[in-house]
């Protein structure tokens, strides 16, 4: 850039000074948009909710398969009324659904909790009078069930399967398969509720 004539460098200062001048001031650039995944403690209870009771209907499947029943549940006692709170089924319309319940005294869990019947019942058609059972037990061949009873003892409920139509021969070794089963739902149900177990379940069929 020329000096005109009479003009004085101190006039027209340093050529740096202009371009700051005339420069915007200086931003930091934009980071890009961080996405900030938040975990609640809900959200991760529901999450464990989710997979044991995943886990308990994979369960209750290998029993239903493995002892060629139609429905295989795991009931809680309720106040005096047994739930239903995981069922297995191979039936379009299963006799049992979860979230049902009934009286805990007209039922055949309760019967095998009191031992006025053996965890193995060949034929409940047979038994319904004897045992004043409803006619909604009509439709019931066999029928076997063990007690769930928790880590620290409590009894949760009970868990059984039974058949429809024609009876199907159930024996003790079956009887063992079934209160393994209920061990490892117990172990299941008290994670659920926070109360971790470590010990390690045994292969069951």
């Amino acid at each position: 850039m020329g000096v005109s004539k009479g003009q004085t460098l101190s006039k027209i200062g340093p050529p740096w000074k202009h371009a700051m001048n005339t420069r915007q001031p200086l931003r930091p650039a934009a980071s890009p948009p961080t996405e900030v995944c938040v975990v609640t403690a809900d959200a991760a209870f529901e999450a464990r909710e989710v997979s044991i009771r995943r886990a308990i209907g994979e369960l209750l499947l290998v029993v239903r398969e493995s002892l060629r029943l139609e429905v295989v549940f795991v009931a809680e006692i309720v106040k005096g009324r047994r739930v239903f709170k995981h069922v297995s089924t191979s039936l379009d319309a299963s006799p049992v659904q979860e979230g049902g319940g009934n009286p805990l005294e007209e039922t055949i869990c309760q019967r095998i909790l009191d031992g006025r019947l053996p965890a193995v019942i060949p034929n409940v058609r047979a038994l319904i009078a004897e045992q004043g059972l409803s006619r909604d037990h009509d439709a019931l061949g066999a029928h076997i069930g063990v007690p769930v009873h928790m880590p620290d003892g409590r009894l949760y409920g009970m868990l059984c399967g039974f058949s429809l139509g024609g009876s199907i021969a159930l024996d003790e070794r079956d009887v063992r398969r079934l209160e393994m089963a209920a061990g490892t739902t117990a172990r299941l149900l008290a994670q659920a509720d926070g109360r971790e177990t470590t010990q390690t379940d045994p292969a069951l069929f």
